[in-house]
């Protein structure tokens, strides 16, 4: 369980450091268009939002996939026990 803290605060930690990098590199202001409004951010937001919607997407599927795997890990795990309880019997 320590591992795993550690684990996810070094890649929060790694995460922030990127976007300081991309924040202190690029200072210039962008228009950005949406379907009924537009706005002007300054680059290193626009690059930081994305890059965090990036990976906030990426673990939801990640965990989805993980998730997917246990639950079949366990409906064979439940399959194994029933044939080897059949076996046995006779």
């Amino acid at each position: 369980m320590k591992v795993k803290g550690l684990l996810l605060l070094l890649s929060v930690l790694l995460l922030l450091v990127v976007a300081g990098f991309i924040g202190s590199q690029n200072s210039h202001l962008v228009l950005i268009n949406y379907i009924l409004a537009e706005t002007e951010m300054r680059m290193s937001v626009l690059l930081a939002v994305t890059f965090f919607i990036g990976v906030i997407f990426s673990v939801l599927i990640f965990i989805g996939y993980i998730l997917r795997l246990k639950w079949r890990i366990s409906s064979l795990e439940r399959k194994n026990k029933k044939l080897s309880q059949t076996t046995n019997v006779t």
